[in-house]
């Protein structure tokens, strides 16, 4: 997936993000409102109006408000259906991109179709979708939640490196909001040559700059740059810096209504001001800690438009910044709002624009807009090698050459840009260079970009209401080049399983990569001690500790983004502890000692979501499997004599699995997964039941099912089906049932066969919450149904994680 660093800043940050800016002047602005909810320039009642007709332009000015900025769109809408004509536009921040996509020539109707895709929160929360990262950069079973970075630097002086702590410049990523400002602005940039009066109407938008201390007018230069700069709140997006050197962050700092620069700047002769906050306390000794740094930075806003300027259209409304999925409500109140104000705004404003006319307007400026086409696709800011990884990675800086091959399409260069980006390597290091080639008639792109330090320290783990505790502890060294090394140490501590592995991986990148895996793992799991959750007896497990070490080397192929074929051999030893179930309660522990080398084949494709409790995506994976070693045991008899015995134990298997959850059920209120796994192996019988059984294949459909040890889910073969139905309870919250039928083979030479002897079932019913630290999930399980045994009730926050198999299965 992704992983959050310093969450208690992050924490802050949530509350703060797309801040309006109105903490200091709701009070002021409710004593000049005329309503309650709208600031209404009311005519007298009786005689003439207090203010002559308008004859002249009509100036709009759009606040700031995150999600509350969607206002804008219903209140354009309205204008629009009204003829009422909009001859320039201003905003900040959320008002700035509304009213940069009005200016360059974008309908009422396609900003709310923007709106209402989800677009638009993805980008303001940083969100990479998964599709685009390779399956093979993936980092196998890490719940790690926590990341420091560590730089290396040489000292100089001294003559040597040091590791210096990596405080983020930012905490949400800008790579999509970035790309996405670019695809919608950057033709009409070319359309205006840079002059934002020349856009289908006069344009301009405020930023601050954050050394200088004061508001800067954006009216020139790259749109979508300062509409970046205008929405780039300090500590949640980094800032830009513009051609003069100036470090620009959000304009709402120091004006979140720019009525004024307005007036100022374009003079219309009538201003129409749009601005919907949330209401908010002043702060005080013992605000919240949120209140307090909105108050440290930000400027008291001037939200009154005096009535001899014009009308201020405004509501205050219980939608936070985030609610994005608001959208359509947001849009609506607006709409609704403004329709209140027409009848003054048609007293105050004489001028008139048909529909024909402005339909004409946007079709002569977006006429002269051009194709988004990319001729040249950089990477700048990056070292030789640095350069070298993300251009064979995804084919970056490859020239023009017109005769060979045909320009990027934005979807082809947004796919290369986000998969760089999702690698995990790079972040963006200021705003994409956009340069348009009239020779070409294409644009030139120079992604802005440096790598994320080489040293990264991890931290995780699980929370759980059963025994199945754990702590992760992580370390991580990268070096990018054309073949890249990456080195890794990973310690799980816990009462029922710990996991110590150290390794590695080469990656040789050509047109279809390649990488070689080396490592040494160690894993404990016992069921000796702790509890799992049981409220009703479970007679059908023992107390079983198994101990596997062992090396493991493998090549690996990249197939396609999403699948790679593997194979790889494993050497080491597996040690089993065991006693006897409760009705031989004086049975004396016996142990197992089996060295072996184990070799896999296999291809495997997964497009899941999530790590734990999926809910989009396929897994697939065929693997065929061969294990020769010996086998060292032990019983009372023996260890009385000081003797062991020695046994060859050798087998092959197949193994195939499938989960799938639709796609096409992604938005909606249910879902239907299911699941198949098959394994065939001709597993031979150790020297008792017990070491047998802890040598064979397992059906562990669930995490709860890989904490206990139930002889009857072991089997050399068996064929499983499951589906999971789930229910969205809301966002990140699911309900999901689970039920699973395993048809394994016979070990009993009875003659009269139940179904119980072939035939074993799983019922799971699970609670889900999602977050960014990981699912917190409270579940009840059941394993068959014949009697009341065996009843599990679980809590856990993470991810549980269970050391690889030396074995493989």
């Amino acid at each position: 997936m992704k992983t959050t660093r310093f969450f208690p800043l992050f924490a802050l940050l949530l509350a703060v993000l797309f801040s309006t800016f109105e903490a200091f002047a709701i009070e002021a602005m409710k004593k000049n409102m005329v309503e309650k909810d709208f600031f209404v320039a009311q005519p007298d009642s009786v005689g003439t109006p207090r203010f002559a007709p308008a004859e002249g332009k009509v100036g709009l000015v759009l606040a700031g408000g995150g999600a509350k900025g969607f206002y804008h769109i219903g209140v354009i809408k309205a204008l629009e259906e009204n003829n009422i004509p909009i001859d320039y536009v201003a905003g900040t921040s959320m008002g700035a991109i509304i009213g940069a996509l009005y200016a360059a020539g974008y309908t009422p109707e396609q900003m709310e179709e923007l709106v209402l895709s989800g677009q638009v929160e993805k980008w303001a929360m940083g969100t990479i979708d998964k599709k685009y990262r390779y399956y093979y950069l993936e980092r196998p079973n890490s719940p790690s939640r926590l990341s420091i970075y560590l730089d290396v630097k040489q000292d100089s002086v001294r003559n040597k490196n040091s590791l210096n702590l990596a405080l983020p410049h930012a905490f949400i990523d800008t790579s999509q909001i970035d790309l996405a400002l670019v695809e919608l602005f950057a033709p009409a940039t070319q359309a205006c040559g840079g002059d934002f009066n020349r856009l289908m109407v006069p344009f301009m938008c405020i930023s601050t700059d954050m050394n200088a201390h004061e508001a800067v007018r954006m009216r020139e230069g790259d749109l979508s740059f300062a509409v970046r700069a205008s929405m780039a709140y300090p500590m949640a997006y980094r800032p830009v810096t513009d051609s003069k050197g100036r470090v620009l962050v959000d304009g709402g700092c120091y004006d979140n209504f720019p009525w004024q620069p307005m007036k100022e700047e374009l003079a219309p002769d009538f201003i129409i001001g749009s601005v919907c906050l949330e209401s908010k306390q002043v702060a005080r000794p013992d605000s919240s800690i949120e209140t307090q740094v909105m108050a440290l930075v930000t400027m008291p806003t001037d939200y009154v438009l005096p009535e001899e300027d014009g009308v201020t259209i405004f509501r205050n409304v219980d939608f936070s910044v985030f609610d994005f999925k608001a959208g359509a409500k947001i849009i609506e109140q607006g709409y609704k709002d403004a329709l209140q104000q027409m009848s003054v705004l048609k007293e105050r404003i004489t001028a008139r624009r048909t529909t024909e006319e402005l339909a004409a307007m946007r079709e002569k400026f977006l006429a002269s807009c051009p194709e988004l086409r990319v001729g040249e696709l950089r990477a700048d800011g990056l070292r030789k090698r640095q350069r070298e990884y993300a251009r064979v990675l995804v084919g970056m800086d490859k020239y023009r050459d017109t005769t060979k091959r045909e320009n990027l399409t934005m979807a082809e260069m947004k796919d290369k840009y986000l998969t760089l980006m999702a690698s995990g390597n790079f972040t963006s290091s200021g705003f994409p260079q956009i340069k348009y080639d009239s020779l070409h008639q294409d644009f030139s792109v120079g992604l802005n970009l440096s790598s994320k330090p080489n040293v990264r320290f991890l931290i995780g783990g699980n929370v759980s209401s059963t025994a199945f505790n754990q702590a992760f502890l992580g370390f991580n060294y990268t070096r990018l080049s054309r073949t890249s090394q990456n080195v890794s140490a990973d310690l799980f501590l816990g009462p029922v399983s710990s996991i110590a592995k150290v390794g590695g991986r080469s990656i040789f990148l050509k047109k279809k990569p390649m990488y070689f895996d080396y490592s040494v793992e160690a894993s404990w799991l016992s069921t000796l001690r702790g509890t799992f959750g049981k409220i009703t007896p479970s007679f059908s497990a023992i107390e079983a500790r198994t101990i596997e070490t062992f090396a493991h080397a493998g090549f690996g192929m990249v197939m396609t983004q999403k699948s790679i074929f593997e194979m790889s051999v494993n050497t080491g030893f597996n040690f089993f502890s065991y006693q006897a179930p409760y009705d031989e309660p004086d049975s004396p522990h016996t142990h197992d000692r089996f060295r072996f080398v184990a070799g896999e084949m296999k291809i495997e494709r997964s497009t899941l979501d999530k790590m734990s409790f999926a809910t989009q995506g396929t897994r697939l994976a065929l693997s065929i499997i061969g294990v020769h070693g010996r086998d060292r045991y032990e019983n009372e008899a023996l260890n009385a004599l000081g003797e062991y015995a020695y046994e060859q134990r050798s087998w092959v298997g197949a193994k195939f699995q499938w989960e799938h959850y639709p796609s096409n059920w992604a938005q909606s209120w249910f879902s239907m997964g299911y699941n198949f796994e098959a394994v065939w192996t001709n597993h031979p019988d150790f020297a008792n039941n017990y070491s047998t059984t802890l040598s064979s294949p397992r059906y562990t459909p669930i995490a709860h099912s890989k904490m206990i040890y139930m002889p009857e889910f072991f089997a050399n073969s068996y064929v499983a089906v499951g589906a999971m139905p789930t229910f969205k309870l809301r966002d990140n919250f699911y309900l999901r049932l689970g039920a699973y039928a395993m048809l394994r083979d016979l070990v009993t030479s009875k003659q009269h066969l139940r179904v119980s002897d072939y035939m074993h079932y799983i019922g799971d019913l699970s609670l889900i919450y999602h977050t960014r630290l990981g699912p917190v999930s409270l579940s009840a399980t059941k394993y068959n149904f014949t009697t009341r045994n065996n009843l599990y009730l679980t809590f856990n926050f993470g991810h549980p994680i269970f050391g690889n198999r030396g074995l493989y299965y």
